[in-house]
């Protein structure tokens, strides 16, 4: 079996030079020049460039054969490019999973941001619960290649979350109400959870006690369910190749919910009584996550959630809008996955003054 595995390995490049070698032949005997440059740029970078160009936009086949080398490098390895991981049945988990481990100093930082912005709503009314959302990896640790990976992001999610706990932030364990669940809480091709994962969550969220719960009651209608492609696969074939080699689309049972006392106004002053900040985790209306919130608290849940900004960066953009600066809710609800504690990019250091982590604008909003 290793021979085989070392044939194939040395096998799959050996194609794709081969095809490589046809197409620039294609390409230097084809009708127009591949290149045509002024004298003198030769060293100055434009042979590079207009090569870059010419690949990326005449390579014939281009996208035929890249799909097709990810295909059978995922076949014939089990491997995936850069960006995610191959588990077990199918199974695929983002890359972003397996960065290091925060260092202290690190995660010194996101706590003492996330306490800055509890204390900043606090100022104004308002309290903060957070929802640190645990690994893909941990939770599915019987798909993943090495159980190894979710020891160490549940040990995170723990460090986090009693790091928080000591600062008086009020934090919800989401990772308690996933473990061991009776049918998927995240998809087996995509980073996200399912909508049963984000109801068993909204759940937790309603049992903590750390919100109280209202009255309101909504109808739940069940519509067609729709096939999903998972995100993942890009990191391995096209969506057409995925099926073909066992990665077929996922599906989504689509609801649509309204309120049960549609024709009164029971929002009345109660229209921000609870805000939803987070990641395309919430942001997606696929996964329901916001719908879900208010059928078990039975209060209202406006979402402001944005999709590829990580967690920070949509608590800032809400904190400085004239919503929160107008109309303070009751509380935020802030849903953090665990894996964007390990991208120092996106939160500050520890050093950094805390005024300058959430300013909240003291200016009027401006005309129009």
């Amino acid at each position: 079996m290793p021979k085989f595995l070392h044939a194939a390995r040395m096998a799959l490049p050996t194609l794709f030079f081969g095809y490589a070698l046809l197409a620039n032949l294609s390409l230097a005997t084809g009708q127009n020049p591949a290149v045509d440059l002024p004298e003198g740029e030769l060293l100055s970078g434009g042979l590079t460039r207009d090569l870059d160009s010419l690949y990326k936009s005449d390579l014939p086949h281009r996208d035929l054969s890249f799909n097709l080398i990810g295909a059978a490098r995922y076949t014939v390895l089990g491997e995936a490019r850069q960006g995610a991981i191959v588990g077990q049945g199918g199974w695929l988990f983002t890359a972003e999973e397996l960065r290091p481990q925060p260092s202290e100093p690190q995660l010194d930082g996101v706590v003492s941001t996330v306490r800055d912005i509890a204390t900043q709503l606090r100022a104004q009314g308002t309290d903060l619960v957070v929802v640190p959302l645990p690994a893909k990896i941990d939770i599915y640790r019987d798909k993943s290649p090495d159980r190894v990976f979710g020891q160490a992001l549940e040990t995170l999610y723990a460090r986090f979350s009693d790091q928080l706990a000591v600062q008086s932030v009020g934090v919800v364990d989401a990772r308690d109400a996933l473990t061991n669940p009776a049918a998927p809480v995240f998809f087996a091709t995509d980073t996200h959870w399912t909508p049963h994962g984000a109801k068993l969550v909204a759940t937790a969220v309603a049992a903590s006690g750390t919100i109280d719960r209202g009255a309101l009651e909504y109808d739940l209608v069940r519509r067609d369910a729709k096939a999903l492609t998972g995100d993942l696969i890009r990191f391995v074939t096209s969506n057409d190749f995925a099926p073909r080699i066992g990665l077929p689309p996922e599906t989504i049972v689509q609801r649509v919910q309204t309120p049960v006392d549609a024709g009164s106004d029971i929002f009345g002053d109660a229209d921000h009584d609870i805000v939803l900040v987070g990641t395309s985790y919430s942001a997606n209306d696929d996964w329901g996550f916001a719908d879900a919130l208010m059928r078990t608290l039975g209060r209202d849940v406006v979402n402001v959630a944005q999709q590829g900004l990580g967690p920070l960066q949509p608590m800032r953009d809400y904190l400085e809008g004239p919503d929160f600066r107008n109309t303070p809710p009751a509380v935020v609800i802030w849903e953090i996955p665990i894996r964007y504690l390990t991208d120092e990019t996106l939160w500050p250091a520890a050093s950094e003054p805390a005024s300058e982590l959430v300013a909240l604008s003291t200016k009027e909003p401006a005309d129009g």
